[in-house]
């Protein structure tokens, strides 16, 4: 059972993960202090629910792993550095037990938004209409909603 302190800690990470893909929506942009946050959070998380230190350096080697992979992404121009950061903030907290599901959840939500967002810039160049955008896709969005839909099941682990 988590602590208050806890709950409050974990309260926090579908907040920060919405709030990320929100803003990556709106500015194509997600701000470093999100990332941060989601890093505080977790070891507020970690301490307060009594994980073991083998289990922190396992969710701490999981998030440079998908750092790593995630700025090969970024080399590749395949995803924002941003996004790469908080792929790997969202991976602090899932850990190696729930990160195949996360990033197949993810990438799930990414081509759904990609095709979204490619049949709404089809939709505007039939019409005429000057996209108020770049033609890139928010893949911040993707993240959080690949990492809350596995939030259930990374819950009833604890």
């Amino acid at each position: 059972m988590f602590t208050p302190l806890a709950a409050t800690a974990a309260a926090s990470l579908p907040v920060l993960l919405v709030w990320a893909g929100a803003v990556d929506i709106v500015t194509r942009s997600i701000p470093n202090a999100v990332v941060l946050l989601l890093a505080a959070c977790f070891v507020v998380f970690a301490a307060a629910a009594g994980i073991d230190i083998a289990q922190l350096i396992a969710h701490v080697l999981c998030a440079l792993a998908v750092l790593i992979g995630g700025f090969v992404l970024f080399s590749e121009s395949w995803i924002g550095g941003g996004d790469a950061k908080l792929l790997a903030g969202a991976a602090l907290w899932f850990g190696f037990d729930n990160i195949l599901p996360f990033l197949a959840w993810v990438a799930l939500a990414g081509g759904a938004i990609a095709l979204a967002f490619l049949s709404a810039n089809i939709v505007r160049d039939q019409l005429g209409v000057a996209s108020p955008r770049p033609a890139t896709i928010p893949y911040g969005a993707a993240i959080a909603a690949g990492a809350l839909a596995v939030l259930p099941d990374w819950l009833a682990a604890f």
